[in-house]
């Protein structure tokens, strides 16, 4: 029987806590004294559990909430182009981890091992991802010493630091990609159903409150300390994820059909069925919805005369708002299905970025839209964040997510070609990033309400 992560305790002892506990309240004598101590012990287990996944979490977290801000001001500081950008920051790093991450997944779902599934690749995923960091941090310095280094065969200093900034970022993206799958992976072996939403809430609010101390007290700071935020980064980021492989427990891995060698290496079985094509299309939208204003907020910013200090100000307000509301979300998703709520989030999103593309025109206006954007974006990521594990089969998720992600990031890869380019030739009117979010949430909305007219989807979502 498997086991719940940090316990001894089968994963349905845990998963019936509540159960249980009730159940012993209408025993008598020895009866409702063990329905007491197993409740207890599921109650602690899970608990146990929560506290180093959310320290995995927090490590996950530094890529989004610290690391990719800081890498965005590295790259405006270095004076590169809107394609520059877009290519370094999002094209490059996709284009490898789409092979990268499935290949990972595949073989976490088949290893067998003392450690489990997981977590033997995210010991190497959080190292490598750490010591890319603290190469990023030290890329300036690095390219300088490149250009000094070919001499008259230096395509210039700029390129070199660009070279050293692209190197050192592809290699974090594709470990900090890898072990967010990973991460995924181990939380759908061992959070029981029921308990996703919750969970997922519980994540975010890790996540914001991150970002929350990032953009208040650290972002301002990047005009001097840019390279030690970047190697503190890495560290928080290898260190926590570290930390919650020694402290979690795997289950062992569920029984499968066996499979040859050479079909194992496909596409898994099922996924061209309809509710998994409509529920990848709809993975794509929403990922497109929010990559080109997430890629180019902060220069959007500066070209709206938006001090740097109100930026992180704004993004902490924001993401205060997205904490309050994230275990309320994530209760409804568990009351009402994922589905529904973030339908009704993202049609808000659809909203506020039509409107954003048509009234942004100075820095009252942009703060105005900015602000809506970090709440209602981040409302979408609680309530959808348990859809893949309700849509995809338990024994293969990470193979199945993995290949949602190839899709994801395939998409993300011809957007990225395209945005930079169309943002250089339009004069850098980043409103056009906002436009994008508003067609593409329209076309997410449209996939959800099939995806969930279909007969075959599950119910649970």
């Amino acid at each position: 029987m498997a086991q719940a992560a940090g316990t001894g305790l089968p994963r349905d002892s845990v998963e019936e806590a509540g159960a249980v506990g009730g159940a012993g309240t209408g025993k008598t004598g020895g009866g409702a004294g063990a329905g007491t101590i197993s409740s207890a012990a599921a109650a602690a287990g899970l608990a146990g559990m929560l506290g180093w996944l959310l320290l995995g979490d927090l490590g996950i977290a530094m890529r989004d909430r610290a690391a990719l801000p800081s890498a965005l001001e590295l790259l405006r500081v270095a004076g590169a182009s809107d394609t520059a950008t877009s290519l370094l920051l999002s094209t490059v790093p996709a284009l490898l981890s789409m092979f990268v991450v499935p290949v990972v997944g595949w073989h976490s779902d088949r290893y067998q091992g003392r450690l489990g599934r997981r977590r033997p690749f995210l010991l190497v995923a959080a190292p490598a991802g750490c010591i890319a960091l603290i190469g990023l941090a030290c890329s300036p310095a690095l390219g300088a010493a490149a250009h000094d280094l070919l001499g008259d065969w230096s395509p210039g200093a700029r390129i070199c630091r660009l070279a050293a900034f692209g190197l050192f970022w592809t290699v974090f993206d594709c470990a900090a990609l890898c072990a967010l799958s990973l991460f995924t992976g181990l939380v759908n072996d061992v959070v029981p159903f029921g308990w996703l939403g919750r969970f997922y809430a519980l994540f975010r609010i890790v996540g914001l409150g991150a970002g929350i101390a990032f953009h208040t007290w650290v972002f301002a700071l990047t005009d001097h300390y840019l390279a030690e935020i970047l190697a503190c980064t890495g560290a928080v980021f290898g260190g926590c994820i570290v930390a919650m492989c020694v402290g979690v427990r795997e289950p062992p891995a569920p029984a499968a059909p066996a499979v040859s060698a050479t079909a194992g290496r496909g596409l898994p079985r099922q996924f061209m069925t309809r509710p998994i094509l409509w529920a990848i299309a709809m993975f794509v939208c929403a990922a497109i919805t929010f990559n080109p204003f997430n890629t180019f907020y902060q220069f959007f910013a500066h070209a709206s005369a938006v001090p740097k200090a109100t930026l992180g100000m704004l993004t902490a307000i924001g993401y205060a708002v997205s904490i309050g509301s994230a275990f309320a979300i994530g209760w409804l998703v568990d009351r009402c299905g994922a589905m529904r709520i973030s339908a009704i989030v993202i049609a808000v999103y659809c909203v506020v970025a039509a409107l954003g593309t048509l009234l942004v025109d100075d820095a009252a206006s942009f703060q105005a839209v900015y602000l809506c954007h970090v709440i209602v974006s981040g409302a979408w990521w609680t309530a959808a964040a348990s859809m893949p594990m309700a849509l995809f089969p338990r024994e293969r998720f990470v193979q199945f997510n993995a290949t949602k992600d190839f899709a994801v990031v395939s998409a993300s890869i011809l957007v990225g070609i395209l945005q930079g380019p169309l943002l250089d030739l339009s004069g850098h009117d980043y409103r056009l990033t906002l436009g994008c979010g508003a067609v593409f949430s329209a076309l997410c909305l449209l996939c959800l309400a099939r995806l969930r007219a279909l007969p075959q989807a599950v119910p649970s979502t």
